[in-house]
Protein backbone atom coordinates (compact mmCIF):
# COMPACT_ATOMS: atom_id res chain seq x y z
CA UNK A 1 0.00 0.00 0.00
CA UNK A 2 1.26 3.71 -1.00
CA UNK A 3 -0.50 7.11 -0.61
CA UNK A 4 1.00 10.49 -1.01
CA UNK A 5 1.69 12.33 2.27
CA UNK A 6 2.73 11.72 5.57
CA UNK A 7 -0.28 9.65 6.92
CA UNK A 8 -1.41 5.82 7.38
CA UNK A 9 -1.90 4.11 4.12
CA UNK A 10 -4.17 1.42 6.14
CA UNK A 11 -6.41 3.61 7.73
CA UNK A 12 -5.27 7.43 6.45
CA UNK A 13 -4.75 8.60 10.34
CA UNK A 14 -2.09 11.17 9.98
CA UNK A 15 -1.02 10.44 13.85
CA UNK A 16 2.12 8.68 13.42
CA UNK A 17 4.92 7.54 16.15
CA UNK A 18 8.14 7.16 15.19
CA UNK A 19 9.53 3.36 15.64
CA UNK A 20 12.88 1.72 14.63
CA UNK A 21 14.15 0.61 11.17
CA UNK A 22 13.56 -2.93 10.20
CA UNK A 23 13.13 -3.15 6.75
CA UNK A 24 15.13 -2.44 3.75
CA UNK A 25 13.46 0.60 2.50
CA UNK A 26 13.92 2.42 5.70
CA UNK A 27 17.50 2.25 5.55
CA UNK A 28 17.11 4.73 2.56
CA UNK A 29 18.73 8.24 3.58
CA UNK A 30 15.64 10.17 3.49
CA UNK A 31 13.30 7.39 4.75
CA UNK A 32 11.49 7.65 8.44
CA UNK A 33 10.35 4.66 9.68
CA UNK A 34 6.57 4.93 11.72
CA UNK A 35 3.91 3.07 13.17
CA UNK A 36 -0.09 4.49 12.96
CA UNK A 37 -1.06 5.71 16.41
CA UNK A 38 -4.66 4.29 15.31
CA UNK A 39 -4.21 0.90 13.89
CA UNK A 40 -0.68 0.26 14.33
CA UNK A 41 0.45 -0.53 10.57
CA UNK A 42 3.90 -0.14 10.30
CA UNK A 43 4.97 2.01 7.14
CA UNK A 44 7.70 4.12 6.00
CA UNK A 45 7.65 7.45 4.33
CA UNK A 46 9.99 8.93 1.54
CA UNK A 47 9.23 12.49 1.53
CA UNK A 48 6.39 12.67 -0.54
CA UNK A 49 4.99 9.35 0.11
CA UNK A 50 4.15 7.05 2.35
CA UNK A 51 4.43 2.46 2.26
CA UNK A 52 2.60 0.30 4.37
CA UNK A 53 4.79 -2.47 5.35
CA UNK A 54 3.25 -5.59 5.78
CA UNK A 55 4.20 -8.69 7.97
CA UNK A 56 1.45 -11.33 7.24
CA UNK A 57 1.87 -13.74 5.09
CA UNK A 58 -2.02 -14.46 4.54
CA UNK A 59 -4.42 -11.69 3.25
CA UNK A 60 -6.18 -10.31 6.07
CA UNK A 61 -10.06 -10.60 5.91
CA UNK A 62 -13.12 -9.39 7.44
CA UNK A 63 -15.51 -11.48 9.20
CA UNK A 64 -19.30 -10.66 9.08
CA UNK A 65 -20.91 -9.15 12.58
CA UNK A 66 -22.26 -12.33 13.81
CA UNK A 67 -19.09 -14.20 14.02
CA UNK A 68 -16.93 -13.92 17.16
CA UNK A 69 -14.38 -15.73 18.57
CA UNK A 70 -14.73 -17.44 22.24
CA UNK A 71 -11.53 -17.67 24.48
CA UNK A 72 -11.72 -21.12 26.34
CA UNK A 73 -11.22 -20.45 30.20
CA UNK A 74 -12.98 -21.01 33.33
CA UNK A 75 -15.99 -18.92 31.98
CA UNK A 76 -16.17 -18.27 28.40
CA UNK A 77 -15.25 -15.18 26.86
CA UNK A 78 -16.60 -13.91 23.75
CA UNK A 79 -14.91 -10.64 21.35
CA UNK A 80 -15.21 -9.19 18.50
CA UNK A 81 -13.14 -10.09 15.48
CA UNK A 82 -11.84 -7.11 13.68
CA UNK A 83 -9.77 -9.35 10.92
CA UNK A 84 -8.58 -12.81 10.44
CA UNK A 85 -6.25 -14.65 8.20
CA UNK A 86 -5.13 -18.28 7.83
CA UNK A 87 -1.93 -17.10 10.43
CA UNK A 88 -3.93 -15.46 12.95
CA UNK A 89 -6.28 -12.74 13.98
CA UNK A 90 -7.15 -9.60 15.30
CA UNK A 91 -9.73 -8.48 18.24
CA UNK A 92 -11.71 -6.51 20.43
CA UNK A 93 -11.82 -7.59 24.19
CA UNK A 94 -14.10 -5.33 26.37
CA UNK A 95 -11.48 -4.22 29.12
CA UNK A 96 -14.22 -4.94 32.01
CA UNK A 97 -14.02 -8.46 31.26
CA UNK A 98 -10.68 -9.07 32.56
CA UNK A 99 -7.88 -9.63 31.25
CA UNK A 100 -6.61 -13.07 29.28
CA UNK A 101 -4.58 -15.11 31.76
CA UNK A 102 -1.87 -16.32 29.39
CA UNK A 103 -0.32 -15.34 25.95
CA UNK A 104 -1.19 -18.85 24.74
CA UNK A 105 -4.85 -19.43 24.16
CA UNK A 106 -7.27 -22.31 23.02
CA UNK A 107 -10.05 -19.96 20.53
CA UNK A 108 -12.68 -20.85 18.58
CA UNK A 109 -14.46 -19.29 15.70
CA UNK A 110 -18.59 -18.77 16.62
CA UNK A 111 -20.81 -18.46 14.30
CA UNK A 112 -23.78 -16.93 15.90
CA UNK A 113 -26.08 -17.17 13.20
CA UNK A 114 -25.48 -21.01 12.68
CA UNK A 115 -24.51 -21.90 16.25
CA UNK A 116 -21.11 -23.81 14.34
CA UNK A 117 -18.49 -23.14 15.71
CA UNK A 118 -13.93 -24.10 14.88
CA UNK A 119 -12.97 -25.44 17.75
CA UNK A 120 -9.48 -25.49 19.86
CA UNK A 121 -7.74 -23.10 17.58
CA UNK A 122 -4.30 -22.65 19.29
CA UNK A 123 -3.27 -19.61 19.31
CA UNK A 124 -0.53 -17.11 20.99
CA UNK A 125 -0.73 -13.49 21.35
CA UNK A 126 1.97 -10.84 19.76
CA UNK A 127 0.59 -7.98 20.22
CA UNK A 128 -1.75 -5.71 22.64
CA UNK A 129 -3.08 -2.49 22.91
CA UNK A 130 -5.66 -0.60 24.48
CA UNK A 131 -7.93 1.88 23.16
CA UNK A 132 -10.32 4.27 24.58
CA UNK A 133 -14.13 4.60 22.62
CA UNK A 134 -16.62 7.27 23.38
CA UNK A 135 -19.59 5.44 22.27
CA UNK A 136 -22.75 7.75 22.30
CA UNK A 137 -21.65 9.77 24.74
CA UNK A 138 -20.40 6.66 26.84
CA UNK A 139 -16.46 6.40 27.38
CA UNK A 140 -15.30 2.33 27.56
CA UNK A 141 -11.65 0.79 27.22
CA UNK A 142 -11.46 -1.71 24.38
CA UNK A 143 -8.16 -4.35 24.42
CA UNK A 144 -6.98 -4.86 21.09
CA UNK A 145 -5.24 -8.49 20.87
CA UNK A 146 -3.40 -9.58 17.40
CA UNK A 147 -2.53 -13.88 17.97
CA UNK A 148 -0.63 -15.52 15.51
CA UNK A 149 -2.07 -19.29 14.94
CA UNK A 150 0.31 -22.22 16.11
CA UNK A 151 0.70 -25.78 15.46
CA UNK A 152 -2.58 -26.17 13.63
CA UNK A 153 -3.50 -29.71 12.45
CA UNK A 154 -3.93 -30.02 9.12
CA UNK A 155 -7.55 -30.30 9.50
CA UNK A 156 -8.10 -27.27 11.09
CA UNK A 157 -5.82 -24.90 8.16
CA UNK A 158 -8.45 -27.12 5.90
CA UNK A 159 -11.61 -26.12 8.04
CA UNK A 160 -10.26 -22.57 8.71
CA UNK A 161 -9.93 -22.06 5.10
CA UNK A 162 -13.10 -23.05 3.94
CA UNK A 163 -14.41 -20.81 6.54
CA UNK A 164 -12.75 -17.65 5.27
CA UNK A 165 -13.22 -18.58 1.44
CA UNK A 166 -17.25 -18.67 2.19
CA UNK A 167 -17.33 -15.73 5.09
CA UNK A 168 -14.38 -13.41 4.66
CA UNK A 169 -14.70 -10.58 2.75
CA UNK A 170 -11.35 -8.70 1.77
Amino acid sequence: MMVFGKKCPACGAGELTARPSASRIAALPTAKAYSCSSCRQPLVFLGLFSIGIENRRYARKKMPPFFLVRIAGRTHQYAKIKNISEGGLCFDHHYSAGPLNSRLLMVDLYNCNEGSSLEQLPAKIVATSEQLLDINGIKTTVLNYCAQFVNLNQAQRKVLHTCLAQYGVS
